[in-house]
């Protein structure tokens, strides 16, 4: 779980997943407003994009009216690095992979879902993330996930292991020690990103870019303090 005090310990357990798109935020707000229109299309929608200026953390994550389902509105956070941070308004708190697999596959960018939670939240206990990036040779990935189901935890991996990973960890004797909150955490930082740390962000220097779209009639909605940490 993220620091507290902050906004992101704040807002949890929205923040268990931010996912990570390199490159400048220009680049990604162009390629993402592209995916989130075709997902927009596809449901008969429309979608709005602009870009907004917010002085912290707290204030982006509250413009975000409501939470729901389908993740009706996205967030794209500039930070002091060279990744974009992507924040969604699903209460389901489950990152946004299916905009990460096209922004790699059809724009190029390599990308990074991510989740990590060591106690219960939206979902049982578990620890991921999902690498993509584009090559000469077509998409490359690597995934690797400890996960619980009641009382059983599972541990899985695909690909070829990153530069960065601690590959010893994951021979632990317990599973859910092979991936957990703190080596997620401090694989991104060996890849230059400190999602959890409100220091990463450079809201103070750049504009924040906000996608919306309607919500569909049969979708579910909640309020901001049902979903996140503080409450009601």
């Amino acid at each position: 779980m993220p620091p507290d005090p902050s906004a992101l310990r704040d807002w949890w357990p929205t923040t268990q997943s931010l996912d990570l798109v390199e490159g400048s935020i220009e680049d990604v707000a162009k390629a993402t407003s592209t995916v989130f229109a075709k997902i927009a299309q596809y449901s008969g929608d429309t979608h709005t994009a602009n870009w907004q200026t917010f002085k912290s953390l707290e204030l982006a994550f509250s413009s975000v009216p409501y939470f729901d389902n389908v993740g009706s509105h996205l967030l794209l956070l500039p930070t002091h690095s060279k990744w974009v941070v992507l924040w969604r308004n699903s209460f389901l708190c489950d990152g946004s992979d299916s905009i990460c697999l096209p922004l790699t596959r059809q724009h190029g960018l390599t990308t990074i879902h991510w989740s990590a939670h060591d106690d219960w939240t939206t979902f049982q206990s578990g620890a991921m993330f999902h690498y993509r990036r584009n090559s000469a040779v077509g998409l490359v990935e690597r995934r690797v996930q400890a996960a619980q189901t009641d009382k059983r935890w599972d541990f899985f991996e695909q690909g070829e292991p990153l530069p960065e990973e601690d590959i010893e960890g994951y021979s632990a004797r317990r599973k859910r020690d092979r991936l957990n909150e703190k080596r997620v955490i401090e694989l991104l930082a060996r890849l230059d990103a400190h999602p959890w740390d409100e220091r990463f962000y450079a809201l103070s220097k750049q504009k924040v870019f906000c996608l919306s779209r309607p919500l569909p009639a049969k979708a579910i909605r909640r309020a901001p303090d049902e979903v996140n940490n503080r409450g009601p």
